[in-house]
């Protein structure tokens, strides 16, 4: 959005007809649907027109992690160049939602409606998952978000790693039984998380 390559009120992308993976995939995305479904070739195509160097520069900017990517707009985010621990999320995580970074405070509100997955009387949760995928087996699973809740904002990240079958399912479910267990968002279930 801070390049215009989309805008809060048009963030839309047809679908080019090819198979994908998941159904979800097969359909024109916008911002919400590409976040809540995690529609890789959403990203890729804005990360194709935007081109690396853009990308980096961006990386950079917002302080992401080791800022070390592949040349490679459609993997430079799994193919495990670029590395993020856990705390360097939550700290990212607050600059986003203080919006140190000076971006539009447009943009970011409707980056933070995008990954708002559940308000309900116990608060607000937003969040997003990741997984990252070796030789076609899922190792690397996250979970990343917040919860503001009575005045608070309450940060977190969750990595987990394995030789297969770690996802960002897997991360969120132990995220949601961990905040439970802490009386932070009591009854809600993993189904809406993606």
């Amino acid at each position: 959005m801070e390049s215009g390559i989309i805008t809060p009120e048009h963030s839309e992308m047809t679908w080019n007809g090819e198979d994908y993976p998941f159904d979800a995939w097969e359909s024109d995305q916008d911002l919400s649907s590409a976040m809540h479904s995690s529609v890789n070739w959403y990203f890729q195509n804005i990360d194709n027109i935007a081109g690396m160097d853009n990308v980096r520069s961006y990386l950079q900017d917002i302080g992401y992690g080791n800022q070390q990517t592949s040349n490679d707009t459609d993997l430079y985010w799994s193919d495990f160049s670029l590395k993020i621990s856990p705390i360097e999320q939550v700290e990212l995580l607050k600059k986003f939602y203080h919006n140190d970074f000076g971006f539009s405070n447009k943009n970011i509100t409707t980056v933070k409606d995008a990954i708002c997955i559940v308000s309900t009387s116990d608060g607000t949760l937003s969040g997003k998952t990741g997984t990252g995928r070796v030789d076609g087996q899922d190792t690397n699973g996250w979970f990343i978000g917040y919860i503001e809740k009575s005045g608070h904002v309450y940060y977190f990240a969750t990595n987990i790693q394995g030789s297969s079958n770690t996802t960002g399912t897997m991360a969120a479910e132990i995220s949601l039984s961990v905040l439970s267990d802490m009386g932070l968002f009591n009854n809600y279930t993993f189904d809406a998380i993606h």
